[in-house]
């Protein structure tokens, strides 16, 4: 347990974020800190790859 657990929703939630940050348009991740840590944090916990975690950012869906 971390000081702040990311979970699928808040994972989303900070994807959206970012989205709209963006101009609703292309997020690269890179870009904001709070999603890239959000993101290796996340892929850290639970055991999945990068891509996996950013694929259930952007769609909701689980590949692991």
């Amino acid at each position: 347990m971390g000081l702040i657990d990311i979970d699928d929703d808040k994972l989303q939630a900070l994807y959206h974020r970012a989205w709209i940050e963006s101009g609703r348009g292309f997020v690269d991740f890179r870009k904001y800190p709070y999603l890239e840590h959000a993101l290796y944090q996340y892929a850290r916990t639970n055991n999945c790859t990068l891509d996996e975690a950013l694929i259930l950012a952007k769609t909701g869906k689980k590949l692991f």
